[in-house]
This record gives structure tokens, C-alpha cells and sequence, in this order.
């Protein structure tokens, strides 16, 4: 079989991750946790590496570092996911951990869906060439005992040049879809 002319599908350690070549909607395949956990968006341009970037110990915990870089058009998107069993009654802690990780100590907006509650913020940090923007949550599933931090962050690869184009309303509202996009798996 072919496999589609895309970064996730050209990098072999991303396409092991990765349950299907075929979109699951335009631009983004299905990550499906090997966990049995929950499963995700990935961005059809997003690859990730091996250890350390990728960990996962047994059922109840995975993290995923993962990027999507594309020096054409200027931009540089960074995600980082991280799985686990603790559920509702460490979402303090979660959050702690989560706001030490952005050095972020501000207050988070709470969404609800049908089966999660979503703990998000945002913030931005000037960095020598350019400005990053970090959105970022805890989603926590109404259902079982199972959250994943979400962190993404965009910039351009340089301000400097001309097109530098990052629309952070729209930025904010990617980060909150791929949020939501998250579905957890009831147990069994």
C-alpha cells in the first residue's frame, strides 16, 4: 500500500503510532493510545521521535512530544500530551504540575462537554527571535478516572520576516478544538 505524502506518514516512528493513512477529517489522522485510554487529533504534518519523546508505562500512563514545523511558510507548532489514571481527585495537583511546566500561575477557564471538563489557559513568552504562544489544559473525563495535559504552543521560526502571520484568536480557538477532539474510552 502507498502511503500518503505527508510528514506523520513519511516518519516511520510517527506512522507506527498511528492507527490508519486515511484522514480521519481534512488534514488530521486518529492517534488511538496504545493505552486503550483515549485517542486524539494528530496533525497530518506533526512527527514525533522515539524515547524520550514518546514514553508510556503500561495502561496508565503516555506521554508524546510531537511537531510541526514548515520553514516555508515561517511556522513552528509545538504539542506535548501527557496520560494518565489519576482522575478528579489529584486535579488540583494536575493543575499544579501543568502550571509549573508553562510557568503559568493565573486562574483557568473550565469548559464542559458532554464527557470531559477542560481546564485551559493561555499565555505568551518573548523569546529572542520571535513570540510563543502557549494554550494549554487539563481535560478530565466525566466518566472514568482518566485526564491528559494538552500543551501546544505556535510561533514563527522569525519574527523578522515578513510573513510572520500568527492570528492568536485563531490560534486559541485550533488549541481548544484539538482539546475537545480528545476522547477517553470507558472502561471496561
Amino acid at each position: 500500500m502507498e502511503l500518503p505524502n505527508t510528514k506523520a506518514f513519511q516518519d516511520e516512528f510517527t506512522r507506527s503510532l498511528l492507527d490508519s493513512p486515511k484522514e480521519v477529517e481534512e488534514g488530521y489522522y486518529l492517534f488511538e493510545s496504545d493505552t486503550g485510554g483515549y485517542s486524539m487529533l494528530w496533525p497530518k504534518d506533526a512527527v514525533t521521535d522515539g524515547p524520550p519523546f514518546y514514553q508510556r508505562t503500561g495502561e496508565s500512563f503516555e506521554k508524546i512530544q510531537f511537531y510541526e514545523r514548515n520553514e516555508k511558510e515561517n511556522y513552528d507548532n509545538s504539542f506535548s500530551t501527557t496520560f494518565s489514571t489519576y482522575g478528579e481527585d489529584s486535579l488540583e495537583s494536575r493543575l499544579n504540575i501543568l502550571s509549573s511546566g508553562v510557568s503559568y500561575y493565573g486562574e483557568y477557564e473550565e469548559i464542559e462537554t458532554d464527557k470531559t471538563l477542560i481546564y485551559c489557559a493561555k499565555k505568551e513568552l518573548p523569546l529572542k527571535y520571535s513570540t510563543a504562544y502557549f494554550y494549554f489544559g487539563y481535560i478530565l473525563s466525566k466518566e472514568n478516572e482518566q485526564g491528559l495535559e494538552y500543551i501546544y504552543v505556535t510561533q514563527c521560526i522569525d519574527e523578522s520576516k515578513r510573513n510572520c502571520n500568527i492570528d492568536t484568536e485563531q490560534e486559541e480557538k485550533r488549541a481548544l478544538y484539538y482539546m475537545q477532539s480528545v476522547i477517553f474510552n470507558k472502561d471496561e
